[in-house]
């Protein structure tokens, strides 16, 4: 994970970093992750509630999803979990590339990008809009035709978009290569290990009964020019997750407040240029959505780890009183 402020404490929307050495160019710092029950959509930053269990399921997914990545043989910044809800990790420094902070020369730093892996389109897929702006052709998905929503495609498709800026962009891979400072060959290899990374969360997602969408990887630069996974891969809040064409992820929350006004204003504030502090302020969640998606968290964390924390209800369970939920709201 990277760090970007100097002191013992950075907090994000919805993780804390607990510094213990910070990071210097030459070598690696000290932390852990804590992992709150806030959320976070639409880079809006907090929302209003939390999420009861959620903090704790990342921290558990993440760590067995690091510890997995071990066993292939892709070197990570995670170092141990931390119960009930951390895990420790290496550091290392946030470079900008708008400050001309990096070049190939540049060692321990945060690659500035986010290495995306879809092997479908559901609802509420960013291709969709990318398509109907002509930022992408439908050939670039391996495709034909204009895709429907739920198009499952003949091979995943490997994307990047920026990490630092105030709002993500996508890029072409040659930018991506000139922004991040990777080398030809380091480019080649990140999209190896998030084939790899994609192929491991996939089949333990369908191992549960879940199809895996879409999510991403990111990597930094050790002191050494070697590269390694960072932040947290494989859990609700990165990737999109699907049971019976029902989305069993964060994605539940962008549905919910996409429903809502707030959203519109949300998007004019955004096409205007506000500044965020101008941005409207979300309503609270429904208490029974809230419930429904706590224990789907909860859930999902206990079949994917293979242990039994709270005695939840199954995905399945959680899944259908969604289904039940979104019958009566009607969204």
């Amino acid at each position: 994970m990277a760090i970007n402020v100097k002191g013992k404490l950075a907090k994000g929307s919805v993780k804390i970093l607990h510094i213990k050495r910070e990071p210097t160019e030459k070598e690696m710092g000290l932390g852990s992750f804590e992992f709150t029950d806030d959320y976070s959509i639409f880079d809006y930053g907090k929302m209003p509630d939390t999420i009861p269990g959620k903090g704790e399921s990342l921290a558990r997914m993440a760590a067995y999803n690091f510890e997995q990545l071990a066993k292939k043989g892709i070197s990570s910044h995670y170092r141990k979990f931390v119960a009930p809800n951390e895990i420790e990790v290496n550091l290392v420094r946030v470079l900008y590339p708008q400050k001309k902070e990096i070049s190939l020369h540049t060692r321990n730093y945060l690659v500035p990008l986010e290495i995306i892996f879809r092997n479908s389109l559901p609802a509420g897929s960013s291709v969709f809009k990318r398509l109907d702006k002509g930022e992408l052709k439908v050939t670039d998905l391996g495709l034909d035709k204009y895709p429907f929503p739920g198009q499952v495609l003949p091979k995943p498709l490997i994307d990047v978009s920026t990490k630092l800026e105030e709002t993500d962009r996508y890029l072409g891979w040659r930018e991506a290569k000139e922004l991040s400072g990777l080398t030809e060959p380091q480019i080649e290899e990140a999209k190896v290990w998030a084939r790899k990374v994609n192929e491991f969360i996939t089949s333990k997602a369908e191992s549960i009964g879940l199809h895996h969408a879409d999510g991403k990887i990111e990597l930094a630069v050790t002191p050494e020019d070697k590269l390694i996974v960072v932040d947290v891969f494989g859990t609700l809040d990165e990737d999109r997750m699907l049971m019976d064409s029902v989305h069993v992820s964060k994605q539940v929350l962008r549905d919910y407040y996409k429903a809502l006004p707030w959203y519109k204003k949300l998007e004019d504030a955004r096409a205007n240029n506000d500044p965020k502090e101008k941005w409207p302020v979300p309503p609270k969640m429904s208490s029974k959505l809230k419930e429904i998606v706590g224990n789907m968290y909860k859930g999902v964390c206990e079949a994917w780890v293979g242990k039994k924390i709270w005695k939840a209800p199954s995905v399945q369970e959680a899944v259908g009183e969604y289904v039940e939920f979104l019958e009566k709201q009607r969204i």
